[in-house]
């Protein structure tokens, strides 16, 4: 399929046009600005980076990792659909913009490089809180916390589980080695659902006020370093300590790959071979 083609189809599946979320402050540099396509640069596409005119496969990921595209450059002519475009670290230094010399590699290689950050953390079919609840058996409520126009997180319930039994479930969901947890009450049935970086102190009061007992996200502990986002994670421990919901933490990277294996389906349906990217690193790292 001709690139352009396909991601005039993304663009409006995922209603870039619509969305405000500013997607080139940090992630576009001095350095790497000159690659970068310039219609995303006006925010009229989610067309990062721009390859060869005609896409063979399709892969997705969670981030522009050094595994990612240290696997994809051993093929050529690839679109790259991404939910971050930023490399990744689990520890301090946390996102990282794609590097110079590896946009280079990549624009070689005759890849492109397509992001959907907010539109697919909000879609109605392939949202990151979608996609975890699915996967975790959580039947979802309702929808709740406003991203960018959309909810991203959701309100769902199990039948009546104990936290450790239920915590346990999601860790083999999600193929992880360790789970961040805190348990505050015995048992899990209402859950609040917030994949990636659901660490917000109104996120979790709005779960507590809605009668949720636990809270399913990405970061409980927050590692970047940030002091914003250290302060917000302070906050939100904080709230918890009279609020008292269990939380349980799958990583940012773990409780968004859901999201990106599920969204394969889509390419398929335009006759594109599409396979999810793993990190292995991430998906491991505690």
């Amino acid at each position: 399929m001709k690139l352009l083609t396909l991601t005039s189809k993304l663009d409006i599946e995922f209603r870039i046009a619509e969305n405000t979320e500013d997607l080139v402050e940090w992630a576009v540099t001095d350095s790497n600005r000159r690659y970068v396509h310039p219609a995303f640069l006006e925010e009229r596409t989610g067309l990062m980076l721009q390859g060869g005119d005609i896409i063979q496969k399709a892969y997705t990921a969670v981030f522009v990792s050094d595994r990612v595209v240290e696997k994809i450059l051993r093929e050529r002519n690839c679109l790259l659909f991404t939910h971050h475009h930023f490399n990744y670290y689990e520890d301090e230094r946390g996102l990282q913009p794609i590097s110079p010399e590896t946009m280079e590699a990549l624009c070689r290689a005759g890849h492109s490089l397509y992001v959907a950050h907010a539109p697919l953390d909000t879609h109605a079919r392939y949202g990151t809180s979608i996609a975890l609840a699915e996967l975790t058996g959580i039947t979802v409520e309702h929808f709740f916390y406003d991203y960018f126009g959309a909810p991203t997180a959701l309100v769902g319930h199990v039948t009546k589980t104990g936290f450790q039994d239920f915590a346990s479930r999601v860790c083999k969901e999600l193929q992880r080695p360790y789970l961040t947890l805190q348990q505050h009450r015995p048992a899990v049935e209402k859950v609040a659902v917030a994949a990636g970086g659901g660490d917000l102190p109104d996120l979790l009061q709005y779960a507590y006020d809605a009668g949720c007992d636990t809270l399913l996200t990405g970061t409980v502990e927050n590692r970047w370093a940030v002091p914003s986002f250290q302060e917000l994670n302070r906050a939100f421990h904080e709230l918890n300590t009279r609020l008292k919901l269990n939380l349980i933490g799958g990583t940012h990277f773990g409780t968004e790959r859901p999201a990106m294996l599920a969204v394969t389906e889509l390419f398929e349906t335009y006759g594109i071979c599409c396979e999810y990217c793993e990190d292995e690193l991430l998906l491991e790292a505690v």
